[in-house]
């Protein structure tokens, strides 16, 4: 059933969702610590080195000093695991440039490193220098270097360059990693619910096949005593003449009636489909034309006004029962609620761009300014929550409306402002 499709799919587009909110802040969060650890731990380690006068502090030799072994900890944030083995001096590949309170280059250390030579290191201490940041990164080959520029109290300069393609590949092989694990879980996912939630929701499915058979089957039993108890009164007519009673009879008989062919009507629009439809090309202008000229007489005989300003030649592809039931909807709709002594205005045109038409339908209400427009086209919602018989209805009408338009492709909406209702349906 169309309507069981649609609450499927609503249901997974809710799980996956709700599972697409999590894995992201899940990993988002994983990846963003990943992150504050490998800058942290680049920060540290080019900061003891200008802080040492560019060269690594060499923990064996000053271990035998608690207080300088506390020292070192502090220049390299108190990471245990760099100051705690000899071999790290080895695994940080660096080189430092100083250039003299002239700006001329006095020292150039490339022990720490063999990507560069001395004339390479000193080229790329002139390209950093040219730069506004005394800190950031830089590319050689498919390298990556962080550099730090300090100046020292006697006016010199120093430049510390560190290679850091390990702690950059290490965050960029984490969000890789994190794209392809999220990626999966989601799809994983959807494929699971796709499958659990049509077992789960078996039962709501039996449970509504089963109300629907109930409304049609009820339906169809209501129809014969209502249609005697119409027939008998008529027959008392007939043979005592009309009086208030019969009258009153016939009116409830009447309503319960359209009561009746509405709920078999609603219990079977679930059920309809594009298969069930016929789509030809429509005169819509003629359509509407002709609902009109069927509520004028009703407008009337409430001692309402209905007008209508139709452009003609309006064509669009739709099934001609739905799209009549649409207007006469609107209409019976329009002329129910429209005040006393009101104006019911119905108006067609042509989309402003490309082929369609553009139908709405108002009418005076000044009780409608604290309605809630957002529920008009819920089943059985009612804006007069009296249900005063003197505007007869069930609110299935516009429940009706509304399946009918979504069956034709096309929208409808709701809109009240300066007392007057309006419903646009675009096709």
């Amino acid at each position: 059933m169309n309507m069981i499709s649609k609450l499927h799919r609503k249901f997974i587009l809710a799980g996956t969702l709700a599972v697409i909110l999590i894995v992201v802040g899940a990993l988002a969060l994983l990846n963003a610590t990943v992150y504050i650890h490998e800058t942290s731990e680049i920060e540290g380690i080019i900061t003891a080195i200008a802080d040492n006068g560019g060269t690594l502090p060499d923990s064996r030799k000053i271990q035998r000093d608690a207080d300088d072994w506390s020292a070192v900890n502090k220049i390299l944030n108190g990471d245990d695991w760099i100051t705690s083995t000899p071999d790290f001096l080895y695994q940080v590949r660096y080189f430092s440039v100083l250039w003299g309170p002239q700006r001329d280059v006095e020292k150039v250390d490339i022990s720490h490193t063999a990507a560069f030579t001395i004339a390479e290191a000193v080229a790329y201490a002139d390209k950093t220098a040219a730069l506004s940041s005394a800190s950031g990164f830089l590319n050689k080959d498919k390298a990556i270097y962080a550099y730090l520029r300090k100046d020292l109290p006697d006016g010199s300069r120093l430049l510390i360059v560190l290679d850091c393609t390990k702690n950059i590949l290490s965050i960029n092989h984490m969000l890789r990693y994190s794209f392809w694990f999220g990626l999966i879980v989601i799809i994983l996912y959807v494929l699971i619910v796709a499958a659990l939630s049509s077992v789960a929701m078996r039962p709501f499915v039996r449970n509504m096949e089963n109300q629907k058979r109930f409304i049609t089957n009820a339906g169809h039993e209501l129809k014969t005593p209502i249609a005697i108890i119409s027939a008998n009164t008529e027959a008392i007519e007939m043979l005592n003449g009309k009086s208030q009673w019969t009258d009153n009879i016939l009116k409830q008989v009447r309503r319960q009636s359209q009561l009746i062919n509405d709920l078999i009507m609603l219990s079977k629009m679930g059920e309809r489909s594009l298969a069930d439809i016929t789509l030809v090309d429509l005169d819509v202008s003629q359509q509407v034309q002709t609902a009109v000229q069927a509520f004028d007489a009703l407008a009337k005989d409430q001692e309402k006004t209905l007008t209508a300003k139709i452009r003609p030649g309006i064509h669009v592809t739709a099934d001609q029962k739905c799209l009549y039931e649409i207007v006469s909807i609107l209409l019976d709709n329009a002329v129910k609620y429209c005040d006393d002594q009101g104006t019911v205005q119905v108006t067609l045109s042509g989309k402003k761009l490309g082929k369609g038409a553009v139908l709405t339908v108002s009418n005076q209400y000044a009780a409608g300014k604290d309605v809630d427009y957002t529920r008009f086209f819920e089943r059985f919602y009612r804006g007069d929550e009296s249900h005063n018989s003197d505007q007869a209805g069930y609110g299935i009408g516009l429940s009706m409306a509304e399946e009918l338009v979504q069956l034709l492709k096309g929208s409808i909406s709701v809109a009240y402002k300066n007392g007057i209702i309006t419903f646009t349906v675009t096709l």
